[in-house]
C-alpha cells in the first residue's frame, strides 16, 4: 500500500530520480530503521547525528525528518510488534504516550527555535549517553529480580514526569520518549529488555506521529527537501523497522546490549571530534 501511494503520488520517474539524488538518506535509514524498529533507540538516534556530523545538513531539518521517517517506520515496527504477539508493558504506553506527546508539542512550539544548534546536538549526546550508561547498568545487575509478564513495577508518578521530559527532547532532536522511557524501566524495575524495547517504540511511533502532525499543520516545517528526504527513506524503512522489531525480539539481551553500546561509542567519537573542531577554531 505504501508502494502503491508513493508511485501514484510521484511516478516511477521522479520516485527513482529522486531516490538515486538522496541515496545518502536512504543508505543511513535502512541502518537508522533497523535500529528503530528493533531497538529502544529512534530512527532519529542514527539519522540526526549522519545528518548533522556527515552530511552537515542543519539540525532543524535534521529532526523534523527524524519525526516524520519515524512516523512511517517506527509505525510499520509498532504495528508488526502488535500483530505477530511481541510482548510490551501495555500499562506504560498507555500513561506514557499523551504526557510524551504534550512535552513534544510543547518544545516544537515554545523551545526549539531559541536553542542554537550547538546545543541542540549536545541534548542528542546527553540522551545517548544516558542511554549507553543504562545498558552498562543492565550488564552489571543481571541477576536482579525481574518484574513478572503480567505487571510492570513502575511508579507513575515517576513515568509522567520522564515521559514530558522525554517527549521535550524529542521536539527538540527527535528522538528522547523511547530513551526516556526505557531507562526508567530498566533501571527503576529491572524490567524485561525485549519488552521495555517493544514498549519504547509504540510511544515513540505515537510521538513521532503527533509531532509531525504539528510540524506539518503548525510550524509548516515540512520543507520540499525534507519531502524529498522522506520519499527517499520511505520505501527502505517500511521494511527495515519491521525487520529490526522481529530480529532484535528474538536477539539475546546481551546481543542487543552490545549492538547498542557500538552504535553510541560511534556517535560519540563524532560528537568528540565536532566538540574538539569547534573550540580549537574559535
Amino acid at each position: 500500500m505504501v508502494y502503491s501511494g508513493l508511485l501514484i503520488n510521484q511516478g516511477i520517474t521522479q520516485l527513482l530520480s529522486n531516490f538515486i539524488t538522496q541515496i545518502s538518506i536512504a543508505v543511513t535509514m535502512a541502518a537508522g530503521s533497523f535500529v528503530a524498529g528493533g531497538t529502544a533507540l529512534g530512527g532519529g538516534a542514527v539519522a540526526f547525528p549522519v545528518m548533522t556530523k556527515l552530511l552537515a545538513i542543519d539540525p532543524v531539518t535534521a529532526k523534523i525528518f527524524s519525526l516524520a521517517i519515524q512516523s512511517f517506520g517506527m509505525s510499520a515496527a509498532a504495528l508488526t510488534i502488535i500483530f505477530t504477539g511481541i510482548k510490551f508493558y501495555r500499562n506504560v504506553v498507555l500513561v506514557a504516550t499523551p504526557i510524551a506527546i504534550a512535552g513534544s508539542s510543547m518544545s516544537l512550539l515554545f523551545i526549539a527555535e531559541y536553542l542554537p544548534r550547538l546545543a541542540v546536538k549536545g541534548v542528542f549526546s546527553c540522551l545517548l549517553l544516558c542511554f549507553a550508561l543504562t545498558l552498562l547498568w543492565r550488564l552489571y545487575h543481571r541477576s536482579q529480580h525481574l518484574c513478572s509478564e503480567a505487571t510492570i513495577c513502575v511508579n507513575y508518578s515517576r513515568l509522567v514526569v520522564v515521559a514530558f521530559i522525554g517527549g521535550l527532547a524529542s521536539g527538540l532532536v527527535g528522538s528522547g520518549a523511547d530513551i526516556a522511557v526505557f531507562a526508567l524501566l530498566i533501571i527503576a524495575c529491572n524490567a524485561n529488555i525485549q519488552k521495555a524495547t517493544a514498549t519504547s517504540v509504540l510511544i515513540m511511533a505515537l510521538t513521532s506521529v503527533a509531532s509531525s502532525v504539528t510540524n506539518y499543520y503548525f510550524l509548516d516545517g515540512v520543507s520540499q527537501q525534507v519531502e524529498a528526504y522522506l520519499f527517499a527513506a520511505i520505501p527502505v524503512v517500511v521494511v527495515g523497522a519491521p525487520l529490526g522489531a522481529y530480529l532484535c525480539a528474538k536477539m539475546k539481551s546481551g546481543q542487543l546490549i552490545a549492538f547498542l553500546l557500538l552504535l553510541i561509542a560511534i556517535e560519540a567519537v563524532f560528537t568528540l571530534y565536532e566538540l574538539t573542531h569547534y573550540y580549537s577554531s574559535s
